[in-house]
């Protein structure tokens, strides 16, 4: 599975106009006949998260692609993009590797707890070792974005890290409340 995520950093000032700009981006999405994705506010965790971030779950590459070429084609869609653009001051899209199911579904206020692994692509063995050994699930980096979590972990209300510290990796916490369930 292929997990797409849109990351949006705000310009300071515009956490709440970057959050409502990508809900309109999901009800562009929908009228398209496009999934409209899940949306995530940042309640707590470091500048090295967005303030925002999207996410939709593809079966395969393909999927993705015809999905990105549907967008491209929409002049709705690009009307949504223009506005975005003068609404934040980074955008990163990478894309992830998930080798679990989906997990429980979710719903519109819950809260959720992600903790991103930044790592060198030289210790993603041990990481990706570590996590497995500990019998943790996590999305993998496959490709997109700079200065992103190579690996994240997401949970529920609390993830348990604890003992996996690894050299040449640091762990950063966040915390998000589900605005759009899609």
């Amino acid at each position: 599975m292929i997990v797409s995520l849109n990351f949006y950093y705000a310009q300071p000032g515009n956490e709440a106009a970057v959050l409502r700009q990508r809900i309109r981006a999901c009800d562009v999405r929908s009228a398209l006949g496009l999934p409209r994705g899940q949306v995530y506010a940042k309640i707590e965790g470091s500048d090295d998260w967005p303030d925002t971030l999207w996410r939709l779950d593809f079966p395969d590459m393909a999927a993705q692609d015809a999905d990105m070429a549907a967008r491209a084609a929409s002049p709705d869609f690009e009307t949504i993009r223009i506005g975005m653009r003068q609404l934040y001051r980074r955008f990163e899209r990478p894309l992830y590797e998930n080798r679990t199911d989906a997990g429980v579904p979710l719903r519109q206020g819950d809260l959720l707890a992600w903790s991103g692994i930044f790592c060198a692509e030289s210790a993603a063995p041990a990481v990706r070792g570590r996590l497995e050994s500990a019998g943790i699930s996590a999305l993998e980096y496959r490709s997109g974005g700079k200065n992103v979590p190579r690996f994240i972990i997401c949970g529920g209300p609390s993830v348990d890290t604890a003992g996996l510290d690894i050299p040449g990796a640091r762990i950063e916490h966040s915390s998000w409340r589900l605005e759009d369930p899609g």
